[in-house]
């Protein structure tokens, strides 16, 4: 079964590539740009014609949009090695040039590295699923589930956009397109965004803020973190707070990027498609050259970075902000024995989720209860309620920390043990994830589906991270109450 999935997922793929006019064997994201720049834009170019060809894949509207500005950080990555460069000389003095050079060329290598692998990976996850559907269909999306390469909650995504489509239903198409920018926001690039976070502490809180700052939105209409969430400061014994042209929050953490996704990104994305069709769609199906890539670079954005710090302060007498994120340090208990509600999980007023972070990224204790007794436990990196249709938590996400596969493999004969999968499937997916080893593949799903319990259906997914020899484990909770619930 699990070769058969590999060959399924490959296949895709490869018709993915093809159809971008990507060589396979030129993708080298640890090369950095110069070595990829022809498949950086090539990637953006793909998406764009898919959304052209079909309005309904709004993902892909939207990746094209944000790759000029993405394609524009990965050549400003330049900065980071001289800005580094020379904080260790001033540190250190003068002595210390060859250390400082060694430090800048590690880091800014890591971190451009690190991009072009994210891109990759979403590539192989989102492109492969794009071409499936493209190519045959539903049909094909059903097949890529029964292969286990996918979970139930982004097959529906898949029904909902496909249905959407078909009956003109753009709520239904928007959800479903939510679904598959919540996977990849999360499955493919949380623990990358948490690696640079947490690399060489302070410096990746640094760098990763700078980014948080400078970042230009790609999107019509859409705003900068700072500009839609700016740091303030209440002035000592009063309601007063001065709001600074900072960032209050930084985009490596989940919580903070999608609540800027969820509240500004993709409500301004689907207004541009929705109000303007025909320059959404001209701007989308235009190649990703160098002039689109310019205007975000950072001398383009100077002026209105520097406009930013100029204009950016201001008092603020007490207005309602929207809330920051709650990180959890006590273990969050979910109670999956009835029908959550938005008001029993705390959803805040205008989110579609609900995110439960450790202090600091730590992990924390997480119970789950669930009908007929049952509960699951597991120390959770995050936990994240996201509402379905008509606006309620549909599904609970439970994301482990990363672990080896060895290890991965010895958690999943436990879950199988505890939650009704075939016992021989740990063994199954182990050996597969060792064969991914030898070939070109950075990334790919697959899901363990356990015994319903009740009304809540239960699965299991490894996202693999093939050159870095790392499995991430997410436990996947999905209900259906039904009406009189």
């Amino acid at each position: 079964m699990e070769e058969a999935s590999d060959e399924l997922a490959d296949h895709w793929l490869s018709e993915a590539l093809k159809a971008a006019r990507i060589d396979r064997a030129d993708w080298h994201p640890r090369r950095g740009v110069d070595e990829n720049r022809h498949t950086i834009p090539a990637v953006y170019d793909y998406y764009g014609q898919l959304f052209v060809g079909n309005q309904s894949l709004e993902w892909a509207g939207m990746a094209n949009l944000v790759g000029p500005a993405l394609y524009a950080a990965f050549y400003e990555l330049g900065f980071l090695p001289d800005l580094l460069r020379k904080a260790v000389e001033r540190t250190f003095g003068p002595g210390s040039q060859r250390l400082a050079g060694r430090v800048a060329e590690v880091a800014g290598g890591w971190y451009e590295s690190t991009f072009l692998r994210m891109q990759k990976k979403i590539f192989e996850d989102q492109a492969t699923q794009h071409q499936a559907y493209v190519t045959g269909g539903i049909s094909e999306i059903e097949e890529l589930y029964r292969a286990r390469i996918i979970d139930v909650a982004t097959r529906d995504a898949w029904r909902q956009i496909d249905d959407g489509h078909r009956q003109g239903d753009k709520a239904l198409v928007g959800l479903g397109n939510r679904a598959l920018l919540f996977r990849e926001q999360l499955d493919i690039l949380g623990r990358f965004y948490a690696q640079m976070f947490r690399y060489h502490r302070p410096l990746g809180q640094l760098v990763t803020y700078v980014m948080t700052l400078v970042g230009a939105p790609s999107v019509p209409g859409a705003h900068s973190f700072p500009a839609q969430y700016p740091f303030a400061a209440r002035l000592p014994g009063t309601r007063v707070s001065v709001r600074t042209p900072l960032a209050g929050g930084n985009i490596a953490l989940f919580a903070d990027r999608w609540k800027l996704i969820e509240h500004d990104t993709l409500p301004s994305y689907l207004a541009f498609i929705r109000d303007s069709p025909q320059p959404a769609r001209k701007l989308i199906g235009e190649k990703v050259t160098k002039d689109r890539v310019r205007r975000y670079l950072l001398p383009a954005q100077a002026g209105r970075l520097a406009g930013t710090v100029l204009t950016g302060w201001r008092l603020d007498t007490g207005a309602a902000r929207p809330s920051r994120r709650s990180p959890v340090s006590q273990p969050r208990r979910f109670d999956l024995t009835r029908r959550p509600s938005r008001a029993s999980e705390g959803f805040a007023e205008g989110a579609g989720s609900q995110i439960c972070m450790g202090p600091r990224g730590r992990p924390f204790e997480i119970e789950v209860l669930l009908p007929e007794e049952h509960t699951y436990r597991a120390w959770a990196e995050m936990a994240v309620m996201l509402s379905g249709p008509g606006d309620q938590p549909g599904r609970l996400t439970v994301q482990l920390p990363p672990m080896g596969i060895e290890a991965c493999r010895a958690q999943l004969d436990t879950l199988s043990a505890d939650w009704g999968f075939p016992a021989d499937a740990a063994a199954a997916w182990y050996d597969g994830a060792k064969r991914r080893e030898s070939g070109d593949r950075h990334y790919q799903t697959h899901v363990f589906t356990g015994s319903d319990v009740g009304p809540v259906h239960v699965e299991f997914q490894v996202a693999h991270h093939v050159r870095d020899r790392e499995a991430v484990l997410t436990a996947l909770f999905s209900w259906n109450y039904g009406e009189s619930a």
